[in-house]
C-alpha cells in the first residue's frame, strides 16, 4: 500500500516514549524507487528482506502461544487500565424545575444505590432480592445544595458490556422515605455515602423505583460523541411505588427486598431525574493530541463512521535502506502487527512492543491526525553465521563449558580420628542399651568408616570385653562443664534458669548438660493448657470438649501439620481411640460429626470416612 509521509526524524526512543511532531513543513517523503539504479533496488530489497527472520521467529512463538500462552492478556496492567477508562461514570440529581408538583419534604431523604438482583425468582408480592455495595444520600434539589448533598455518582461497565454481557445486569434503585418521616441517617454518612448498617433503621413504609442499566445502554449507544470524552445529558422518569422495605436481608451480604402486600398500593408518583454520562478516562483523553481532532467540517451522517474508523488506528512504518524508504501498514484497535494482540491504548501498544518484540527499534509519534510507530531493525540483533559449504548446522557439535567450581578438600580419615574421643558411660545407665546396639563402625561425613577397634584395646580383660560399651562422639557434643572455664561456671551458678515451655526452675545439672531444652514440648503441660482453653467455651457440650481435646492432643503428638496429613490422621485416630469411642456413644457421634466438618471443608474424602467408620464398626463387633 502507498507510504505515508514521515515526520522530521526525532531523537531515537528505545523505550515507551511519545513525541509530538513539529511544524507540518518539517517532513520528508521516502525516496522514490523510480530514481534508483538496478544495484540500489537490489540492495533495498535485500535490506527489506531482513525483516523476514524476526517476523518468522515471532510467528513461531505465536503459534506455540496458542496452546501454551506465556501470560494472560486480560491480566496485563495496561489492558486493565484501558478497560477502566472505558467504563461509564453516571451522575444522578434532581432538579426543582422539573419536579414542581412535588414538595421537597415528600421526596427527601432519597437513597440511591447501584444494585444487582440475586435471581430471577422472587416471592409473590415481593421484588427480587437486590445486593448492593454503596449507597448515596440526596437531601436537596440540585439548585439549592452542594454536590455532596444533591448528586450521586456511580461507575458502571462500558456500553458494549452493558448491552451484551449477562453479568452486567444492574439496576439503579431509588428509595424515598420523605412521606413517612424517616431520619436521614446523617450520623452514618461520609459525604453523601451512607453505611449499609444505617439502612436497617429504614425498615418500614417507603417509596421505591428503579432504572435498569440496559435501558441506559440503548440510549448511550446512539451517542457517538461519548467515546470522544464529552458529557452526555439524559433525562429519565422513574415511577415511585409505595412499598415496605424489609431489612432482614441487610445483615447478610448487604441485601434488601420490597414487599407490596403490607402497604396501600395507591400513592404512586413520578420523579424526573437529571442524568449525565461520561467515560471514566475522559480527563486523560484530552492529554493526547490524537483525541483533540475536531470533527466540525464533517457531515453528521458520516460522523459515527469516521469516529469508529479513527478509534485505535495505528500506522506502522517499516524503515529500510538507510531509513530513506519505508513500507506502511495500518492496524485497528491498537493491535500489534506481529501477534495481533489488542493492547487497549497507544501507551499499552508501546509497552507490548518493547517487551514482547524487542528485536526491533521503535519510535512513537502522535499528532491530531495520526498515531504512528516507526519500526527499524537493530543493527547488532542478527549476525550472519558463516558455515562451510554442504555442512548441516544441525549436525555441528555444540560445545558448552560451565564455570569451574572449586571443590572442598575432604578431610582424610586420620584427620577425622583426631576429632574423635571416647565417651565411657556408666554401667546400667539408660544409654547402655542404646550403646550396645551401635554398629562396629562409625560412618564418616564422606562415606568412610571408622572402626571402634581403633580405640585402645586395653579396655578388654583376658580377651573378654568386661568394660562398658564405648561410643564415639565428636567434640561438638561435649558438655558445657567440659568446655567452660571456672570463671564462667561460677557466673552460671549464681543465676536461676527456667524451662522455656514449662517455666519450671532448672537444676544445675540440667544447665550444664549437653541437652538443649529450647525445643522441648511437655505433653502434660500442653494437655493442661488445651483443657483450660476448651473450658472457656460455654456453647459446647462436655462430650464435644472431650473429643476436641483428644483430637488436639493426637495431632500435636503425631505432628499433623499439612492438609494432606488429615486422611491418615483420621484413620490413625479411629484405630488408636476406637475402643474408647465405642464405649461412649456421645463421643462416637461427636467424632463422626467432626469428620463431617472436615469433609465439608474438603479436608477429608468419602473413602477415608468410610474406612474410619469400618474401623469403628469392627471395634463395636468385638465389644
Amino acid at each position: 500500500m502507498p507510504g505515508l509521509p514521515l515526520p522530521q526524524p526525532l531523537p531515537q526512543t528505545t523505550g515507551c516514549e511519545y513525541a509530538c511532531p513539529g511544524p507540518a513543513s518539517h517532513i520528508f517523503r521516502q525516496r522514490p524507487r523510480t530514481g534508483l539504479s538496478p544495484d540500489e533496488k537490489l540492495a533495498a530489497e535485500k535490506d527489506l528482506a531482513q525483516y523476514c527472520k524476526p517476523v518468522e521467529l515471532y510467528n513461531i512463538i505465536q503459534r506455540r502461544a496458542i496452546k501454551n500462552p506465556p501470560f494472560m492478556q486480560r491480566c496485563l496492567l495496561y489492558n486493565i487500565l484501558a478497560r477502566r477508562e472505558k467504563r461509564i461514570q453516571i451522575t444522578i440529581s434532581l432538579s426543582g424545575r422539573t419536579n414542581t408538583e412535588l414538595q421537597a419534604q415528600n421526596i427527601f431523604p432519597l437513597y440511591v444505590m447501584l444494585a444487582r438482583p440475586t435471581g430471577n425468582v422472587s416471592l409473590e408480592g415481593h421484588s427480587p432480592i437486590y445486593r448492593f455495595s454503596r449507597v448515596c444520600l440526596l437531601t436537596s434539589f440540585s439548585e439549592f445544595g452542594n454536590k455532596d448533598n444533591s448528586e450521586a455518582t456511580f461507575i458502571i461497565p462500558d456500553v458494549k458490556n452493558l448491552s451484551t454481557s449477562p453479568s452486567c445486569n444492574l439496576d439503579i434503585i431509588l428509595i424515598s422515605c420523605g412521606q413517612v418521616g424517616q431520619s436521614t441517617g446523617e450520623d452514618y454518612c461520609s459525604g453523601n455515602h451512607v453505611e449499609s448498617s444505617s439502612l436497617q433503621k429504614l425498615e418500614g413504609k417507603c417509596s421505591w423505583g428503579k432504572i435498569p442499566t440496559n435501558l441506559l445502554a440503548s440510549s448511550l449507544e446512539n451517542c457517538v460523541t461519548l467515546s470522544l470524552g464529552t458529557i452526555v445529558e439524559l433525562a429519565s422518569k422513574v415511577t415511585m411505588r409505595p412499598s415496605f422495605l424489609e431489612a432482614k436481608f441487610l445483615e447478610q451480604d448487604s441485601c434488601l427486598t420490597f414487599c407490596s402486600h403490607k402497604v396501600d398500593a395507591t400513592g404512586s408518583y413520578q420523579l424526573q431525574l437529571c442524568m449525565s454520562a461520561q467515560e471514566a478516562g475522559a480527563r486523560d483523553m484530552s492529554l493526547s493530541p490524537y483525541n483533540n481532532y475536531t470533527y466540525n467540517d464533517l457531515p453528521p451522517s458520516s460522523l459515527s463512521d469516521i469516529i469508529r474508523l479513527r478509534a485505535g488506528n495505528v500506522i506502522f512504518n517499516y524503515k529500510y535502506y538507510y531509513n530513506t524508504m519505508h513500507e506502511t501498514e495500518v492496524t485497528e484497535d491498537f493491535s500489534c502487527p506481529f501477534c495481533y494482540v489488542r493492547c487497549g491504548s497507544f501507551k499499552g501498544l508501546g509497552c507490548h512492543l518493547n517487551s514482547s518484540h524487542d528485536l526491533f527499534r521503535y519510535e512513537f509519534w502522535i499528532s491530531e491526525e495520526y498515531q504512528v510507530v516507526n519500526v527499524g531493525l537493530k543493527a547488532d540483533t542478527w549476525r550472519t553465521e558463516f558455515l562451510a559449504e554442504g555442512v548441516d548446522p544441525r549436525q555441528q557439535t555444540f560445545s558448552y563449558r560451565s564455570r569451574f567450581k572449586k571443590r572442598r578438600r575432604s578431610k582424610t580419615t586420620s584427620e577425622k580420628i583426631r576429632h574423635v574421643h571416647s565417651h565411657i558411660m556408666e554401667s546400667g545407665s539408660p544409654e547402655d542399651a542404646q550403646a550396645g546396639s551401635e554398629e562396629d563402625y562409625v560412618q564418616g561425613e564422606n562415606g568412610t568408616s571408622v572402626a571402634n577397634a581403633s580405640i585402645d584395646p586395653a579396655q578388654s580383660l583376658h580377651g573378654r570385653n568386661l568394660s562398658p560399651p564405648t561410643v564415639l562422639q565428636f567434640g561438638k557434643t561435649r558438655k558445657l562443664s567440659e568446655r567452660a572455664d571456672p570463671r564462667n561456671r561460677q557466673l552460671l551458678q549464681k543465676r536461676q534458669f527456667f524451662h522455656s515451655h514449662r517455666a519450671q526452675p532448672m537444676a544445675l545439672e540440667q544447665v550444664f548438660s549437653d541437652r538443649d531444652s529450647e525445643d522441648e514440648v511437655d505433653d502434660d503441660i500442653a494437655d493442661f493448657e488445651d483443657r483450660r482453653m476448651l473450658d472457656d467455651f460455654v456453647d459446647v457440650t462436655k462430650d464435644e470438649k472431650v473429643i476436641m481435646h483428644m483430637w488436639n492432643s493426637f495431632v500435636r503428638k503425631q505432628r499433623v501439620l499439612a492438609d494432606g496429613h488429615i486422611p491418615w490422621a483420621c484413620e490413625a485416630f479411629s484405630q488408636f481411640h476406637g475402643q474408647q469411642l465405642v464405649q461412649n456413644p456421645a463421643l462416637l457421634w461427636g467424632w463422626r460429626f467432626f469428620m463431617i466438618k472436615l469433609w465439608n471443608h474438603s479436608l477429608l474424602d468419602a473413602r477415608t470416612m468410610n474406612t474410619c467408620n469400618t474401623i469403628l464398626q469392627d471395634f463395636q463387633e468385638k465389644k
